[in-house]
């Protein structure tokens, strides 16, 4: 096969042999008018949770919004900062901005393209200084650190056991956007075992967009 034969995107192919289970819910969907929640939601939910260990999860419009609300679930509030990286879809910074928050950005690591825990080191050492009420204040901006938002890419996760370690000397929270990570596993050293993408931080993001899973 040449390369050229090969498709940069294909939607299709990967649902084939999901066809006949697909048209099922669906029809089950228009059966019940169960369009917007209900037990095929909560269902999912749950079964959801499951999948990456933690306690709970909850069905939203898009991605964009899971994390904006994941933002604000934290105490992320407008003017604050939320540190990020560049290499990502619009949308992490987007739902950042739409929590009134201001994104800054700090480098990747060549090998991974996550979030460099060297350069998030070296922004709050450097970049950052300490409030009178011992909050974090960028020195870009001018305004209070609160939140980093590591993005595992292309189902590749960020080094969490060292974002984790820089988050709690800065005090600040972890929320992962972890929309193109679905299933993705991280083996913690400190912990001594695999953790599942979405269950590390405070709390994360996923989307359901066709060409993230």
């Amino acid at each position: 096969m040449s390369v050229s034969s090969i498709p940069f995107l294909d939607l299709v192919t990967p649902h084939v042999e999901l066809d006949q289970e697909l048209t099922a819910v669906f029809q089950q969907a228009l059966r019940t008018a169960g369009f917007i929640g209900g037990p095929a939601v909560e269902n999912f939910e749950k079964a959801f949770a499951i999948f990456c260990g933690t306690s709970h999860a909850i069905g939203v419009s898009s991605g964009t919004d899971a994390l904006r609300f994941a933002l604000m679930a934290v105490g992320v509030r407008s003017g604050d900062v939320v540190v990020t990286v560049p290499n990502t879809f619009i949308a992490t910074t987007e739902a950042i901005s739409q929590a009134g928050a201001l994104s800054e950005f700090v480098d990747i690591d060549e090998r991974t393209y996550n979030m460099d825990p060297e350069k998030l080191r070296e922004y709050l050492e450097q970049k950052c200084t300490k409030g009178a009420s011992g909050n974090l204040i960028s020195r870009r901006s001018g305004r209070t650190v609160t939140a980093i938002v590591p993005v595992h890419l292309y189902g590749q996760m960020a080094d969490m056991d060292a974002i984790l370690d820089l988050a709690d000397r800065f005090g600040l929270i972890v929320v992962e956007d972890a929309c193109q990570a679905h299933g993705a596993q991280y083996f913690s050293r400190k912990q001594n075992r695999w953790l599942a993408a979405g269950s590390i931080g405070k709390d994360a993001a996923f989307s359901y967009y066709a060409e993230r899973i």
